[in-house]
């Protein structure tokens, strides 16, 4: 365990009642399984012994790293509130950002299989997210079937987010990847309840460009190229999204990709999933090829 990491990620869940009282006296507090469910928008299950169970919550500060790449795993994180970046440091010291985790999204599972963290989470803002130490959540999906079919849902979504990620790289050029990139920011405010159309930018156009595999200048260059096609608004960091269709026309060429935008020099980028620098653009999953949480447990 890094020096880092806070003396919550040893916690493991309990009682409501035994948890409350060391919890109020730290930073954190717990959070219940219904509360949890509710925060994963899925169903909670119809478990009476599960309302005596509860999963400590950590703090995060800006700038701060919630696990570090190579640290031993321990536990699965569920953001609660905040912002994070993942990333992803590799032989040579290069760093690749491999996503951008909110509210109700989970980190941690790249280090299930080999038993370390690959990749560091760093917040992005004052942050919270539930702890989740996965010898106790073992245990606990091994006495509720339930709770561990919803468990395996949500490592389900990570699938389908690196899923989504190697389709945006594989097929889009630089202005159709800051579409697709503000798009799906949209809808993921938008399904917390705050604002599809009008959004602060937590990351800065560097790691939105290592995210998205492309160069800083051509994320500028494609952002400007969507602010003078009247798409959308940018000044500094907010983004306003004036046009919604027309953003998601950037995606779709078969929809009619607006002139100003097919006219400009970075939609050349070839739909050919290469990178600024000609290479083969694929991101790093961060979902694992995983073991049994039973075994896990044993």
């Amino acid at each position: 365990m890094s020096a880092a990491m806070s003396h919550y990620d040893a916690l493991d869940f309990g009682s409501l009642e035994q948890c409350s009282a060391s919890a109020t006296e730290r930073e954190g507090a717990n959070i219940s399984v219904r509360e949890l469910t509710r925060l994963l928008h899925i169903d909670y299950p119809d478990e009476a012994w599960l309302a005596c169970t509860a999963f400590a919550l950590r703090r995060v500060h800006d700038g701060e790293a919630l696990v570090h790449s190579g640290d031993k795993f321990h536990s699965l994180y569920i953001v609660r509130s905040g912002c994070f970046k993942t990333v992803y440091t590799d032989f040579s010291g290069s760093e690749q950002v491999l996503g951008f985790p909110m509210c109700g999204d989970l980190m941690g599972a790249d280090g299930i299989d080999g038993g370390h963290y690959k990749s560091t989470a760093v917040s992005l803002d004052t942050s919270e997210v539930v702890i989740l130490p996965l010898t106790g959540m073992a245990r606990l999906t091994n006495e509720c079937r339930s709770l561990e079919a919803l468990l395996y849902r949500v490592l389900s979504r990570e699938l389908v987010r690196v899923q989504n990620m190697t389709w945006t790289l594989g097929t889009l050029g630089a202005e159709g990847r800051v579409a697709a990139f503000l798009l799906n920011l949209s809808e993921r405010l938008g399904a917390l309840g705050y604002s599809r159309c009008s959004f602060n930018l937590r990351m800065t156009r560097q790691e939105i460009g290592s995210y998205l595999g492309l160069k800083l200048e051509t994320v500028s260059r494609a952002l400007s190229a969507l602010n003078n096609a009247r798409i959308i608004h940018v000044h500094q960091r907010t983004i306003d999204i004036v046009d919604a269709d027309a953003l998601r026309a950037v995606i779709d060429p078969a929809a009619g990709v607006p002139a100003g935008i097919a006219a400009h020099p970075a939609s050349a980028t070839a739909r050919s999933g290469s990178n600024d620098d000609g290479n083969p653009s694929k991101p790093r999953s961060q979902f694992p090829s995983g073991r049994a949480l039973r075994q896990l447990a044993a």
